[in-house]
């Protein structure tokens, strides 16, 4: 990385750090929607994954007895189920493509959670591996997905420490998976360990003011933030990317 990209990618993993130790996700969202104007998206996904898993790892221990663990297990084999469907597709679609694909999930995601209208899967045990299914596809894809399941678990009624802790160990064990995933079909490049260990210490910065900000913040404020910020950010990568 020259020392402006870095600069820039510092500032964008700092902001993604804050808002994940304060919800609980938003994290691998907004870096990929945000690095998607420095690097393509390919390149961005592997690098931001093992970020992620960094942040669940550093969150883990203080959020582990909050764990609902009747929704985190269909959940997450739901989700290991979709992950090779989301490595078929990241060979499978070229980058604009998946740049608008990832521009426009977030912003829709981003939509639906401002106007809060229910998810139109429900919030039983089919759901859960309906909405498991999907975020596994798209975290092996495109790195995003927390949107979704956070949503979901928001209509389900789930209470703000339970859901951000459902969420910590949700995607740091899809996460792990995914990137053992891409490592095993040849898509981790040279030089993602050299961008994640630049990275890393913003993420972690980042992860600590937010974790700071979640017992003083409300929740719902905190949710609200993070779609704002998620719908912008895809707004301005729908129109970057249209207009190239």
């Amino acid at each position: 990385m020259t020392a402006s990209l870095l600069g820039a990618a510092s500032v964008i993993v700092l902001v993604a750090g804050i808002v994940r130790g304060l919800t609980g996700f938003g994290f691998a969202a907004l870096a990929v929607v945000a690095l998607a104007f420095l690097l393509p998206v390919r390149e961005a996904v592997p690098v931001v994954l093992c970020l992620d898993i960094c942040a669940s790892a550093a969150l883990l221990p203080g959020c582990w007895r909050h764990v609902d663990w009747g929704v985190t297990r269909p959940l997450l084999l739901a989700a290991l189920c979709g992950v090779p469907i989301g490595l078929l597709g990241l060979t499978r679609i070229d980058g604009q493509a998946m740049a608008l694909g990832v521009y426009l999930l977030i912003g829709a995601l981003a939509l639906i959670g401002l106007a809060r209208w229910r998810l139109p899967v429900g919030d039983g045990p089919l759901s859960a591996w309906l909405v498991g299914g999907a975020t596994g596809a798209l975290l092996a894809a495109f790195s995003v997905g927390g949107p979704l399941v956070g949503a979901w678990l928001t209509h389900a009624g789930t209470r703000p420490d339970r859901m951000r802790a459902t969420l910590v160990l949700f995607f740091g064990a899809v996460d792990l998976v995914s990137v053992a995933a891409l490592a095993a079909t040849g898509h981790l490049g040279p030089e993602t360990p050299l961008r994640v260990a630049a990275l890393l210490p913003c993420a972690f910065i980042g992860l600590w003011i937010g974790e700071k900000l979640f017992t003083r913040v409300p929740a719902s404020r905190a949710v609200t933030l993070a779609q704002w910020l998620l719908l912008v950010l895809a707004l301005l990568g729908l129109y970057g990317t249209l207009a190239a």
